[in-house]
């Protein structure tokens, strides 16, 4: 397997990058020494060969994640959706940062603190942030399960504010299964307020002799 350690250090000094620059003000000259370095790095990476996420998730060794139905127990293990994923993924330099967690053998639950960077109104979580959120929370579910299913629809209600820069709770759940069909359920909180309720309809596919990784939610 392959060793993305490095990766991984880059892509979370990178976080950093994006989050202070998003947040602190700083003289136009500093500003303009910082962009003059970022294409310099830019046009070094750019010199390397261009990665693919098919080919670079399939080295992971925790693909796919807990495939077995995990024990019955709350907030029991950490869990990956995606090394990669926007939402929770270590090696993504943008990633949101969730930390999952099992929560029952059909359920996930989970906490994030949403940076500033990611606000819509001010000092608000945008609401496809949100829903980014909980859609990766679901597909977890659906890979707890052993399922390779896609998301079909999404309906995300947002019921009060979330804000930036304050830990909020999610926890999402199989509602239903109908044959090939999936209805999940997900909510979310802060400080014991509901913020965010959703429901999904995913449709489960048959894994082709060649899985492709990528579309393993």
């Amino acid at each position: 397997m392959k060793d993305w350690s490095a990766l991984e250090h880059a892509a979370a000094a990178m976080r950093r990058l994006n989050r202070a620059v998003a947040t602190f003000d700083v003289p136009d000259a500093e500003l303009h020494e910082i962009a003059r370095t970022a294409m310099e790095l830019s046009r070094r990476l750019e010199a390397g060969q261009a990665r693919d996420k098919h080919d670079d998730i399939a080295t992971l060794p925790s693909f796919p994640a807990a495939a077995d139905p995990p024990p019955p127990a709350f907030d029991a293990d950490a869990l990956e959706f995606d090394a990669f994923s926007l939402g929770g993924g270590r090696l993504n330099p943008s990633s949101i940062g969730i930390d999952f967690r099992r929560d029952g053998s059909r359920a996930v639950s989970a906490r994030c603190t949403v940076h500033g960077m990611f606000q819509g109104p001010p000092g608000r979580v945008h609401g496809g942030v949100l829903a980014l959120i909980v859609d990766e929370l679901m597909a977890l579910v659906n890979r707890l399960a052993g399922r390779r299913a896609f998301t079909v629809r999404l309906q995300v209600h947002l019921r009060a504010p979330a804000p930036v820069d304050v830990e909020l709770t999610f926890r999402a759940w199989e509602h239903l299964v109908d044959g090939r069909k999936i209805v999940m359920r997900a909510e979310g909180g802060v400080a014991g307020a509901l913020i965010v309720e959703a429901d999904a309809l995913f449709v489960e596919v048959a894994a082709p002799a060649d899985t492709d990784p990528t579309t393993a939610r």
